[in-house]
């Protein structure tokens, strides 16, 4: 598989966090529907044919498990937001972070490990 493919779903990631963020800030709608992991970009990347067919089980269940641990802490500080605990829901926008590394890391090293 192809590095640009890689690098198009962490792109897909950082675009949906970007968005999240704006919409705490008051400067952007976020869609309810992508605080599914299958209806986000990456989640719909992630079950295409383009990864499946190179990542080995163990791979994709490890980011599966992250992706969808990310959608949980996004569910929770959109939740916040939504009942007016802006300071709360920053403060969880926060904590979301270490999960954000830990899949773009994941999908550093499977780009580095499946690269042609």
């Amino acid at each position: 598989m192809k590095a640009k493919n890689y690098s198009k779903a962490l792109l897909y990631h950082l675009q949906w966090k970007v968005q999240l963020k704006k919409f705490l800030e008051g400067k952007a709608h976020f869609d309810i529907a992508e605080l599914s992991p299958e209806n986000c970009k990456f989640g719909q990347w992630l079950r295409s044919d383009e990864i499946t067919k190179y990542a080995r089980p163990a791979e994709m269940r490890e980011i599966e498990k992250v992706h969808t641990k990310l959608h949980e802490k996004a569910k929770r500080v959109y939740a916040l937001k939504m009942s007016g605990e802006h300071s709360d829901a920053q403060q969880q926008l926060k904590k979301m972070e270490a999960t954000s590394m830990k899949l773009a890391s994941l999908l550093t090293t499977l780009k580095a490990i499946r690269e042609d």
